[in-house]
This record gives C-alpha cells, sequence and structure tokens, in this order.
C-alpha cells in the first residue's frame, strides 16, 4: 500500500512523506478518535484544496482543507453498513443519497446541505464508508481495498463538500488563526518602517524653552471708560477749522501751448454774463428776448479770432 501511495503521489506530481508530527493532533472525530498518528502521507493541491491522502490506523483516508475554520461538525455514515454509529454528541439530522447525517446542530446543517452536497454523495465512490467535517477539514475514510482509482474518483466530489462547509458558522475570532503562508503566492509585504519619534527633542543649539511665569496683580487694572473724559499722554493744541492740506491750483501756472500734441483751444468773444444781473429786456416775452442769433456788435474783433486759430488752414 505505501509502495502504490508513493507511485500515485509521483504520478499526480505530489509530495510523499512517511509522517508528519503536526498532524498527529489534527482531527479527534471518525478513525482519527483512536489517536492514531497518520503515516504515509501524500500532500498536494486539488481544486483550490490542500488535500492529504494517509493511512490513520490502517485506514485510508483522503482529507481536503476548507480554508475557513468551524465549530460545527457534521457526520456521514452509510446506513446500510454495521459500523454506521457517529459520536454520541451527535444528532442524527437527516437522511440523503445513503447517508445518515449526524451533526452537532440539526438547523445549520439543513442550511448548509444544498446541490453541492448532493452531487458529492452521489459520486461518492462505494469504497468510502463515512466522511465528516471538523474544524477546516472535510475527511473521507475507505476500506481497505480502495486503490488509486478510487482515490481519483474521491477528488471532485470532496472538493464540493469543501466549498460546502464554507457556509457552516466560523470559528470565533478570538481562537481562528490565519495561516499566511497556505495562501496563494503573492508579492512579498515590506517590513514595517521604523518610526522615530520627533517633535519631542529640541535641535541640537537651539536653546531650551522656557514657559514664561503669569502672575496676576494684587489689584485689577483701570481701564479706560466712556463715563467720563480723560486725556491721557501729551496732546497739541491747533486752531479749529484749519487746513493743514495746501492747495491743489494756486493760480500761477500757466500751460505751455504744445503745437504737437491734441489740443483744443477754447474762444471766448465776450466776457461770461453768467454773474451779470438780468436786465429787463430779457424778462419780457417781446421778440428781442427770444432772438436765438444775437448780432455781433464788433464784427472786427470776429475776424481776427479766425485768423488767430491754428487749424483755420487745415
Amino acid at each position: 500500500m505505501r509502495r502504490e501511495r508513493r507511485n500515485w503521489a509521483e504520478a499526480k506530481g505530489f509530495e510523499f512523506m512517511k509522517a508528519d508530527p503536526y498532524l498527529v493532533d489534527e482531527w479527534t472525530r471518525g478513525v482519527a478518535s483512536t489517536g492514531a498518528a497518520p503515516k504515509d502521507i501524500v500532500a498536494g493541491n486539488v481544486y483550490g484544496h490542500e488535500m492529504l491522502l494517509m493511512d490513520i490506523d490502517g485506514v485510508n483516508v483522503m482529507a481536503m482543507r476548507t480554508g475557513a475554520a468551524s465549530d460545527m461538525v457534521v457526520d456521514f455514515r452509510r446506513f446500510d453498513r454495521d459500523d454506521a454509529k457517529a459520536s454520541e454528541d451527535l444528532l442524527l439530522a437527516m437522511t440523503i443519497e445513503g447517508f445518515d447525517v449526524y451533526s452537532s446542530d440539526s438547523a445549520v446543517t439543513e442550511r448548509m446541505v444544498d446541490e453541492r452536497v448532493h452531487v458529492a454523495l452521489q459520486q461518492m465512490p462505494e469504497t468510502v464508508t463515512a466522511l465528516w467535517m471538523e474544524t477546516e477539514w472535510v475527511l473521507a475514510q475507505t476500506t481497505k481495498q480502495a486503490r488509486s482509482a478510487e482515490w481519483d474518483a474521491m477528488l471532485p466530489p470532496l472538493a464540493l463538500l469543501a466549498d460546502a462547509a464554507r457556509v457552516l458558522p466560523p470559528r470565533s475570532s478570538a481562537t481562528h488563526v490565519v495561516r499566511l503562508e497556505e495562501l496563494d503566492p503573492a508579492r512579498e509585504i515590506p517590513a514595517q518602517p521604523i518610526v522615530e519619534a520627533v517633535g519631542g527633542t529640541p535641535a541640537a543649539g537651539a536653546p531650551e524653552f522656557e514657559r514664561p511665569v503669569i502672575q496676576r496683580p494684587e489689584e485689577p487694572l483701570q481701564m479706560p471708560s466712556r463715563a467720563y473724559s480723560e486725556t491721557r499722554g501729551p496732546v497739541e493744541h491747533s486752531a479749529l477749522g484749519g487746513d493743514e492740506v495746501d492747495a491743489i491750483a494756486d493760480g500761477r501756472e500757466r500751460p505751455t501751448p504744445d503745437s504737437h500734441t491734441a489740443r483744443l483751444p477754447r474762444q471766448q468773444f465776450r466776457p461770461a454774463s453768467i454773474f451779470d444781473s438780468p436786465s429787463a429786456d430779457s424778462t419780457t416775452d417781446g421778440p428781442r428776448a427770444a432772438d436765438p442769433n444775437p448780432v455781433d456788435p464788433n464784427p472786427a474783433s470776429e475776424s481776427a479770432a479766425e485768423e488767430s486759430d491754428p487749424r483755420r488752414g487745415e
């Protein structure tokens, strides 16, 4: 049997080892309840699950890791066998596909059983006498007549049961251990950088900061008030109404004519009359008061102004 397991492992590309001390107390149900240590172990990965094929107390056992630990125990036993009995702490939940299903919680088991479980139990070879779900494993024990052909036939249905077991209530996070080394390969996570404390120590050569001592006066300070007039500090007296800003124009500056710039000379042929008193004739309704074109009495002055206009030649 050992030679056949070794040959089957080489044909599948799996690893073969005579014993593994880490698996001694991994299971406590089924044939593993005897406490016998597993031997002649074949280890590999099938359908995304870790798979083990081993000999426990002279019985072939295939185990597949589910990836999620649970405190629930589900035990499948063929009811046509004489040794079809489960542990005393388990209750009969149902009978499906030729198996009596025992569980630690019947309601949870009924919710777990779906199409995958039915198909897996239908495809399970006749050499499989019992199956059980314990912690994060699904295990199947066979008769002594099981060989490599039966081992190959057990892989697909056992993987379906491992997938269906993921719906069981998870184990408490306080005792659940995440095994990162069993996950799929990924990039290496860099180590956390060492962070040095900053801001707590002054720079080299900087004077040490000393918080000033705050001491309140024994008597409160007298603050200004609008209730009475008071003068504080020197005040210079000045004449009321005096203008401290000089006038913008004093009337002494005369602009210089520039023929290269645009200018619009102002032509005033008679003095402004806005300050004159109104005459009696201007208040009458006669035709002289309404004459819009008065006649200049001095036509000579008008001709002289036209000759002095620099724009006349344009």
